[in-house]
């Protein structure tokens, strides 16, 4: 299991998603800790997306590095 993180920060997004990583991922680094949301500890990407999705944010999409098996748009 790992734990993901959400940017909130949707500005950069090409998609205008809220995207989804996992705490290994490379891009972490490049986000602001203000804007990160800990989602918690999922077993895979899809399992961190439809969680966020569940809580409100229905922009949630998989990072294309990290969690690929997510990644929709």
């Amino acid at each position: 299991m790992k734990t993901y993180y959400l940017n909130r920060d949707r500005s950069k997004n090409p998609n205008y998603n809220n995207e989804v990583h996992s705490e290994d991922c490379r891009l972490l680094a490049t986000i602001s800790r203000y804007n990160l949301v800990v989602l918690g500890r999922f077993n895979n990407g899809v399992e961190a997306v439809n969680y966020a999705v569940r809580n409100g944010y229905t922009h949630a999409d998989g990072c294309p590095i990290c969690s690929p098996e997510a990644h929709r748009k």
